[in-house]
């Protein structure tokens, strides 16, 4: 109990000193929706910046070097997610491996008879269930500056990593009720029901292959081009808001995605 309080009292006193004018131009400059919060929204995401660069450990891969412009650019994105939660729900996320393109994992699958097969599988991002989140920089870099349409790898794998607050990655989100796990499940089967007619949908249909990865696809929508989910689905829009504590329709211009 006493090490919660002092961790709050820590974090508070990191997120109201004044914010570095550096970090202000690196940030602005790479997250864009930074320009569209208003004055508590920024003010409030600014601290959890701060926050989140002093306890997470950044880290570069394959011969990457880390720099001030990525810590801010990729800790901004993460930011927007937690805009309406407790810091406290990123606290199983340590450390932030950064590599310079996609990388290589591997996976292993058995195969009838207890044979093993064993491949290398590119990626974008991963989160680890011991607490560190895997990025490609070029990738978190287009989703900040919202490069890639309504994707954002930051805040898929930073889903990913909330989803995990409760111990599992499961599609269900820290703070849903039955009826919001209910409604989720028929938003999935709608989703799937347009794939399979053959109609546009605002995400990617990867969306489709597990219920983490439709929370993850449908949050980077959310956050990236609310107006175009609400469009296709506002019973899915605003089960989002309902978990994530935020309205970003209100904010996001409807021609926020426009070059």
């Amino acid at each position: 109990m006493l090490f919660s309080w002092l961790r709050q009292r820590r974090r508070r006193a990191i997120a109201a000193a004044p914010f570095p004018a550096e970090w202000e131009a690196l940030l602005v400059a790479g997250v864009r929706q930074v320009a569209w919060l208003d004055a508590d929204e920024a003010r409030q995401l600014r601290g959890l910046v701060a926050v989140l660069l002093a306890e997470k450990r950044f880290e570069g891969c394959g011969g990457l070097e880390v720099t001030d412009e990525m810590r801010l650019v990729i800790a901004g994105q993460m930011a927007l997610v937690t805009l309406g939660l407790p810091l406290d729900y990123l606290d199983r996320l340590r450390s932030v491996l950064v590599y310079p393109g996609d990388f290589r994992a591997s996976r292993r699958a058995t195969l009838g008879g207890g044979a093993e097969i064993e491949w290398q599988e590119p990626l974008e991002g991963e989160v680890w269930t011991e607490g560190s989140m895997v990025l490609s920089w070029p990738r978190a870099a287009a989703g900040g500056r919202l490069r890639d349409g309504p994707r954002s790898v930051v805040i898929h794998e930073s889903t990913h990593m909330l989803d995990a607050h409760d111990g599992a990655i499961d599609g269900l989100p820290p703070l849903p009720s039955a009826a919001w796990a209910t409604g989720i499940t028929a938003c999935r089967e709608h989703f799937r029901e347009v794939l399979d007619e053959g109609r546009g949908v605002p995400f990617d249909d990867y969306a489709d292959t597990s219920p983490a990865e439709f929370l993850a696809v449908a949050s980077e929508c959310f956050f990236q081009d609310p107006h175009r989910l609400w469009r296709f689905d506002r019973g899915l829009y605003d089960l989002l808001a309902a978990a994530w504590r935020q309205d970003p329709r209100r904010r996001v211009p409807a021609s926020g995605l426009a070059r």
